[in-house]
């Protein structure tokens, strides 16, 4: 009984813990990306920085939300994608007892999400779409699907 319990929190853990995301996970020039943060009611008020992971680097204003600017504690911030940015941003958390958490923390894992050290401090990537890597891309994967169409046709009628 004591196992089922164990392995119980373990499954129960990661849901009572904050979740992290950001949508779209690639974007180009002028897209932009939403990054959202649940948080607990202990969370007061978070601030989402943005800088640049590669060269120029750039840091942005950042932007603070309070908890009364939220929608069932979920933080929600949008940044707007420039020219030649390569884009990451961290998180610093106010919880109610004047405590402060920087996100993500070093050498610490966050499921789906790149984290890339800058300085002292530590950044979600942002995946950045390349429209030569995208064209690039779709003509070999053509190719090799109908490569693979022709063999499955071959071979299938060569059993007849």
């Amino acid at each position: 009984m004591k196992k089922l319990l164990i392995f119980a929190l373990i499954f129960l853990l990661p849901s009572a813990v904050s979740e992290m995301s950001h949508s779209p996970n690639n974007v180009a020039a002028g897209e932009s990306f939403t990054a959202i943060m649940d948080s607990d009611e202990n969370v007061e008020s978070i601030t989402f920085y943005v800088c640049t992971l590669e060269e120029p680097y750039t840091c942005y204003k950042p932007e603070t939300k309070d908890r009364n600017d939220t929608i069932n504690g979920r933080f929600e911030f949008t940044y707007q994608v420039k020219n030649n940015d390569y884009p990451g941003y961290k998180y610093e958390i106010e919880n109610t007892d004047n405590t402060t958490e920087k996100i993500p923390a070093a050498y610490t894992y966050y499921e789906g999400l790149e984290v890339k050290e800058m300085g002292d401090s530590h950044y979600f990537k942002v995946n950045i779409k390349s429209e030569a890597s995208e064209e690039g891309s779709i003509l070999p994967s053509l190719g090799l699907t109908s490569i693979m169409t022709i063999f499955a046709i071959i071979a299938l009628s060569g059993r007849r």
